[in-house]
């Protein structure tokens, strides 16, 4: 019996460590909507994303990772065409899940736009150095 009891222990923290693992590290971030703003000079994109991860950690490196993604065009379940016109600013909303949407706040939001003085004269797919990253 004792054996038996310590065997289903065992498997039960295994299988809950490897669940947990999933939910932490195995899943990508990815974008949930999105839309873009434009006028004549300025064209702004503002997109919703899920990190799929239980814990977020460093909010700057996780907006770094998905600014990064956009100018790559890097999620797979939206692609983003920047033949016609590339945007000027970036505005994030990021949540935990699309789960956690429901339920919960964002976990932070960012805008990635231009430095000071500079309104609409870069894009930011071939310009990143001339913008900043601000988190609220």
């Amino acid at each position: 019996m004792c054996k038996k009891r310590k065997f289903i222990i065992t498997l039960s923290v295994v299988l809950l460590a490897g669940v947990l693992s999933y939910l932490q590290w195995g899943r990508d971030a990815d974008v949930f909507s999105t839309f873009s703003d434009s006028s004549k000079n300025c064209c702004e994109e503002h997109i919703t994303f899920t990190l799929n991860r239980l814990v977020v950690g460093d909010k700057e490196r996780r907006a770094d990772e998905l600014i990064q993604a956009y100018r790559e065009n890097g999620f797979r379940s939206v692609l983003f065409s920047h033949d016609l016109e590339k945007p000027n600013a970036l505005y994030g909303t990021v949540y935990r899940s699309s789960v956690g949407m429901k339920y919960q706040e964002p976990v932070f939001t960012f805008r990635y736009i231009q430095k000071e003085g500079t309104l609409g004269a870069y894009n930011l797919i071939d310009n990143p150095e001339k913008f900043t990253l601000v988190i609220d």
